[in-house]
């Protein structure tokens, strides 16, 4: 059942559109999120959604934040990813220690956390933290961040080991350089350049090891915190994949409207090419998302009830954010043959949907190769993803 604040947050969404339309085309220009845009997004509060509630945040579940996402993201696709990354930073940032979150959200609840995860830099353990060196891509965002935080292979002073400790790190915006790598197909206005940092010390208290097992921090004991890693994601990365199916679908039904292709006596809408094409599409969308809020749903009932998750239940969420990707895919991909010629000039919709969602389908963790992963769980074997235990 929804609550009066999941319900404001989703009109807040809707109420975003215009704005956020407004801005689409300086956003794709600038290869960053529109200022007017990005002011909303905080002044709106959705950007504080994961946020803890003793420091300000509002701590949703994951179902009321994955239809805000996909309400943002139908309106704009940067705009939904610049909604969406941030928050997958901020569930993370309760496996820090109670200094490092304070002095974090010491300012107040509206901060900006991008990341690159998975990539990681060098770290070198030193008195009371480390100073890391590296340049890490696809920090998303970062132009506007208060925060960055990295993976990074620590080196021990003196000291060898078999096995490299991973760490994540949290420094401020400030300490680091960005380099400006992202000319891409699509996805443009996210601006998920290459960030630089040259020996900067990060205390330990704004660090925690990257593995499964944590203990949360004294401000984090709700049951989002408790919510699979994995589950966060399928709440984030789906939405905005969704979101651009739907906008493809919604484009060609308006196309074949008017349109009546070349060398033709018939209207796009009278082919049945066409006709399949969009029943096809909204099959596959449908129960593509059904799938996914189902799944969410299920979990997250089980962690409000204090379940533990395990192998088979954590497979079931990386199972429907992978099917999500994948038929988001399908979708825009049909849409785009049916679309025709309408499709391939820069600046239209449908050319944007499918730029977009060309660039989403290779995230690491919702790409097609996750269905091995996935079945790999479900006949009992090894996974080749450790991050599903987290």
């Amino acid at each position: 059942m929804q609550t009066d604040t999941d319900t404001t947050l989703i009109e807040a969404a809707r109420h975003l559109g215009p704005l956020i339309q407004e801005h689409n085309e300086e956003t794709e220009r600038e290869s960053r999120l529109s200022p007017p845009v990005l002011a909303a997004l905080h002044e709106s509060g959705l950007l504080r959604m994961v946020t803890l509630k003793s420091l300000g945040g509002l701590e949703v579940d994951p179902i009321t934040r994955a239809l805000v996402i996909e309400e943002i993201a139908g309106h704009d696709t940067a705009a939904g990813w610049t909604l969406a990354n941030p928050l997958d930073w901020a569930y993370l940032s309760a496996r820090l220690p109670d200094e490092g979150i304070e002095e974090i959200y010491g300012s107040g609840a509206d901060v900006l956390i991008e990341a690159q995860f998975g990539r990681p830099i060098t770290a070198v353990q030193t008195e009371g933290g480390y100073r890391v060196t590296g340049q890490g891509p696809f920090v998303s965002n970062c132009y506007d961040a208060h925060w960055i935080a990295m993976t990074e292979i620590v080196t021990p002073v003196g000291q060898t080991q078999d096995e490299p400790e991973m760490r994540m790190v949290y420094f401020p915006r400030e300490s680091c350089q960005i380099i400006d790598t992202w000319n891409v197909l699509g996805m443009r206005g996210t601006g998920s350049n290459d960030v630089l940092v040259n020996d900067v010390f990060v205390p330990d208290y704004r660090t925690f090891p990257m593995m499964p097992e944590f203990q949360p921090g004294s401000h984090y004991h709700g049951p989002l915190y408790r919510f699979p890693l994995i589950g966060v994601v399928a709440s984030n990365i789906p939405p905005v994949m969704l979101a651009v199916a739907r906008k493809a679908i919604d484009e060609v039904s308006d196309l074949a409207q008017g349109k009546t292709p070349v060398a033709s006596s018939t209207s796009l809408r009278e082919r049945a090419s066409t006709q399949v094409g969009v029943a096809q599409a909204e099959g596959i969308l449908r129960s593509a998302r059904l799938l996914l809020y189902d799944t969410l749903g299920t979990v997250w009932e089980a962690t409000v009830a204090g379940e533990t998750h395990s192998p088979q239940r954590r497979a079931d969420l990386l199972l429907a954010m992978t099917h999500a990707a994948s038929s988001a895919t399908k979708v825009v991909e049909l849409m785009y043959n049916v679309g025709g010629t309408s499709g391939i000039r820069s600046g239209t919709p449908l050319n944007r949907c499918f730029r977009d969602i060309q660039v989403l389908r290779h995230h690491a963790f919702a790409a097609e190769t996750r269905f091995a992963t996935v079945g790999q769980v479900y006949l009992g074997l090894p996974s080749d993803f450790p991050v599903l235990m987290f």
